[in-house]
Parts: C-alpha cells; sequence; structure tokens
C-alpha cells in the first residue's frame, strides 16, 4: 500500500515539474488545473415585481454575478414576455435554466400562474412554457412570498428550523411558511397569503369591494406593511391617509429625529403586527418568525415587532401556546431571487 502511495506521489510531482519547467512555467500549471475543474453552472433568475424587473446571473452557490433592474411592463402579457425574452438574449448562451419569482397564485409544479397579483391579465397562463418557448432552457416559476422563505430556509434566517415563517413588508404583507423543513404551498397554492388575514372579522363578513374599499382596514395589508406604517404616520402629522407623500426615507428621518409622531406610529405598527403574528400562531405553532422586505433593513422595526410580541403573549397570560422567535430576515431584497433559484434547482432535479 505504501509502494503505491509513494509511486502515485511520484508520478504527480513529475507532471508538475513537466508543466512548471518544460511546457512554460506556472501559466501553464495553471492552465492544467483549471481544465480539470468543472466549470459551475450559471442561471438566470428573475423577480417580477409591479414596479421592475429585478435580475440576476447566478451560479448554483446563490452567487450574484451580475445583478440589473427594469421597469415592469403592466399593460399587457406580450410586452411583460417581451421584456424578459430581451433580458434573456442578452445572456445567450451563459444560462442552464431560467428561475422567476413573480406574485399571485403559482404552481410551480406545472408552471402556471393561475393570478399575478399587480398583472391583472395573468389569469390561467403557463407562464413557465411561454418562457421557455421564447428563451430555450427550462424555467419554473413560484410565488414571491414562497421565495423569499425558501431562501430563509435554506440558508438564511429559518435555516435548520422546522416549523416558521417569513412576513415581507412591502405595499401589503407578503408571506411564506415552512411547516416540517419545507415551504408550503396550499391545497390552491395560497398559503401564506398573510395580507387577507382579518383584522375584523365583523367588517370582512360584510365583504370588501375592492382595493380603495373602506373596509381594507379590516385585513392584515392595511397594518402590517410598510403602507400602513406610513399611513400611520402620516395621519398623525394631519396628512391624509393616501397620497400623504411620505415614504421610508423620511419616515426614518423623522424617527431618527425623535419625532413624537414616527415613534408613535411606530409602536402602533409594532402592536398590529404582534396581534396578527399571534393569530397566525394560534394555528401555527411556528418555531420562528422572519421579517423582510424594504422597511426591515432598519433594526428598529423588527426590534418593535419582538417587543409587542412579548407585550402580546404577556397580556394574555392563559394563552396555550408557546411565543415564537421573532428575527429580521437574512437576505433581504434578494430573497425572491435565491429562492427562485433553490426551487428551479429543487423541481429540475427531481426531472
Amino acid at each position: 500500500m505504501m509502494l503505491q502511495y509513494n509511486l502515485i506521489v511520484t508520478f504527480y510531482f513529475e507532471v508538475l515539474e513537466s508543466a512548471i519547467i518544460k511546457r512554460g512555467g506556472i501559466f501553464e500549471l495553471l492552465k492544467m488545473i483549471s481544465t480539470g475543474v468543472k466549470k459551475m453552472k450559471k442561471y438566470l433568475v428573475f423577480d417580477i415585481g409591479g414596479t421592475f424587473i429585478k435580475y440576476a446571473m447566478m451560479n448554483e452557490q446563490n452567487t450574484m454575478l451580475e445583478q440589473n433592474k427594469v421597469a415592469s411592463p403592466v399593460d399587457s402579457l406580450e410586452l411583460l414576455l417581451g421584456a424578459l425574452e430581451e433580458i434573456g438574449k442578452q445572456f445567450a448562451g451563459q444560462y442552464e435554466g431560467i428561475a422567476v419569482s413573480m406574485p399571485g397564485r403559482i404552481d410551480t409544479q406545472s408552471g402556471i400562474a393561475y393570478t399575478g397579483g399587480a398583472f391583472a391579465f395573468i389569469r390561467n397562463i403557463p407562464m413557465a412554457t411561454l418562457i421557455a418557448e421564447r428563451l430555450g432552457v427550462p424555467v419554473t416559476i413560484a410565488n414571491d412570498g414562497k421565495c423569499a422563505a425558501n431562501a430563509e430556509r435554506n440558508s438564511g434566517a429559518l435555516a435548520g428550523v422546522a416549523d416558521g415563517a417569513v412576513i415581507v413588508l412591502g405595499t401589503g404583507t407578503g408571506g411564506g411558511i415552512v411547516l416540517d423543513g419545507k415551504v408550503r404551498m396550499g391545497h390552491t397554492f395560497a398559503a401564506g397569503e398573510l395580507s387577507v388575514l382579518p383584522t375584523d372579522f365583523v367588517n370582512v363578513s360584510r365583504g370588501i369591494e375592492g382595493l380603495e374599499s373602506d373596509n381594507m382596514d379590516s385585513i392584515w395589508a392595511n397594518a402590517m406593511s410598510a403602507t400602513g406604517l406610513l399611513w400611520r404616520y402620516a395621519v398623525r402629522k394631519g396628512l391624509p391617509k393616501v397620497g400623504h407623500g411620505i415614504d421610508g426615507f423620511a419616515f426614518f428621518k423623522a424617527y431618527d429625529a425623535g419625532e413624537p409622531e414616527a415613534i408613535e406610529a411606530l409602536t402602533d405598527f409594532a402592536g398590529q403586527a404582534a396581534a396578527g403574528i399571534y393569530a397566525v400562531q394560534s394555528v401555527l405553532d411556528l418555531q420562528r418568525f422572519a421579517i423582510g422586505g424594504g422597511i426591515s433593513a432598519r433594526s428598529e422595526v423588527t426590534d418593535a415587532i419582538r417587543q409587542a410580541v412579548d407585550g402580546q403573549f404577556a397580556a394574555i397570560p392563559f394563552t396555550p401556546f408557546g411565543k415564537p422567535e421573532i428575527v429580521r430576515c437574512k437576505y433581504g431584497n434578494d430573497a425572491n431571487l435565491i429562492g427562485a433559484l433553490r426551487f428551479h434547482l429543487d423541481y429540475v432535479g427531481r426531472q
């Protein structure tokens, strides 16, 4: 055995000597080594949102090799597909497949988008097939909230957690549920649609005619969202609830300056968040909630929610279930891209 080992080592060093001395030096050696290393596959990943299409060239290790965004066409399916095709052609021949994160009720297994969120023209559309026909590679699609949950489950704030949830604070309340270590899709592919969690059962029972309805106050999207935080501040400043012109930057500038209205708005927002988390916990009994979305970049948001959850559980001493952990998401605005890629590698790997 030792003799065989010595022969192998001797041969190895003879190869090195040949490369360095006889065949052009260290550069030839490096060339020989590089040709023996398998090139890592690359994938084109889209995060389709109501304002922008974010995209990235990524490898199997979630590394973003190139990243950019373009405005989202919201007028027709043809314009949306055309925008994706144009981006895909920029990287022609460089990727093995395409992963897509998008809003709506999405069947990742079949590639059908039953709804499309802000893209009202998406109804029962075979999106994965349509994109694949244009760009000639395997395509997977998945709901954006589930993509965020998948990223955090894979290697983020929910890694190693059997039962947890991601809550994404945006215009509404995005979400994804992880049960037994897997992202839960749901019977109609809508698990984790936390925007419509009722906060007033009486008003919800009367119906909500549309997004501008007064009864929108009766669901969680109006409270547990960046929109909900900003209107709370606006009203305290004597501004209208809608069309106040305040964005996250202006709010946190006021918060950092110690404005009482901003501090009160965040406290009120966190209280509503805690009540909703309590309701979800009563059904799912999760270990951990991870808070994401743009405003979660400020640690004060997650801290306020955590403190409010502590207070919520203390206020109901007969609570029959345990208090969950409240943490901030790891991947922030990149979560949808990372989670979409992980879905793609998983689903394509099964085929």
